[in-house]
């Protein structure tokens, strides 16, 4: 994987999102072990400061998550040394982070249409 792109320059106002992708080895679990896995560690998600949706990613040789921040402050205080090395223990490889500003969003589950975090 490619080291980790900078966020970019300038806010929209928006929410941030994040992908998140790191190298796996063998097939991508499914079934049963896919179920286990997510089980133990979607918890940890729920007490992250600013976090407000994280959907795992998983494919042949590829694992990571896609991540919907209220901040960019939010996004950045979470993927610190810490997590960096806790990505490296559990997976054995560095993680590439790709940053994006989201100025808008079209929420068919909800009905709603935002931009930069308001309904026009």
């Amino acid at each position: 994987m490619s080291a980790p792109t900078a966020p970019p320059a300038g806010a929209t106002g928006g929410r941030v999102m994040t992908l998140v992708r790191f190298a796996t080895p063998g097939p991508a679990p499914d079934g049963a072990a896919l179920r286990a896995l997510l089980e133990r560690t979607a918890p940890v998600y729920r007490s992250v400061p600013g976090l407000l949706r994280k959907w795992f990613l998983s494919a042949e040789g590829v694992g990571g998550g896609c991540y919907e921040w209220r901040s960019r402050a939010d996004a950045e205080a979470w993927f610190d040394d810490a997590w960096r090395s806790r990505m490296r223990a559990a997976y054995g490889v560095e993680p590439s982070i790709e940053w994006f500003d989201a100025p808008g969003v079209v929420d068919n589950l909800s009905g709603q249409i935002e931009f930069g975090g308001s309904r026009p």
